[in-house]
């Protein structure tokens, strides 16, 4: 998979007592992460101006982990599209600190529409926007 790749400092704020990384920080380094690999391609996170406004709710998150990161680390983040459906998106991602894999993780996320006063619609994946993620898949 040709990965998009982003780097981390684990901030103490990421880390528990113990000052490894808390699981839960993971999460918010692939969505980071996710946002940057968007950003690279072109692809508007939020657009509050348009009312066309594309969102991408998760759906499934998970992480596999592998071995403790803990405060000061500087970790790779590589992000793939792991698969493209008709509405929705994975994002593969795997950490690494020195080569050294720490966690594996997938998050899902679903091409809605986001309408005022409506919420959000599902809506099918613009080819743009599909060729511009199959890049990384």
């Amino acid at each position: 998979m040709p990965a998009f790749c982003a780097q981390r400092r684990v901030e103490f704020r990421d880390t528990d007592a113990a000052g490894i990384v808390h699981f839960s920080a993971f999460f918010l380094m692939m969505e980071s992460a996710e946002h940057e690999l968007l950003r690279s391609l072109g692809i508007s996170i939020m657009d509050h101006g348009n009312p066309e406004q594309l969102t991408w709710p998760r759906v499934s998150a998970s992480c596999d982990y592998l071995a403790a990161a803990k405060f000061e680390d500087v970790l790779t983040i590589e992000v793939g599209v792991g698969k493209i459906g008709n509405s929705s998106v994975d994002y593969d991602f795997h950490f690494a600190r020195e080569e050294k894999s720490i966690a594996r993780g997938r998050i899902t996320t679903v091409c809605c529409h986001l309408k005022p006063g409506r919420g959000l619609e599902k809506q099918p994946i613009p080819d743009s926007i599909r060729d511009l993620l199959s890049k990384h898949a």
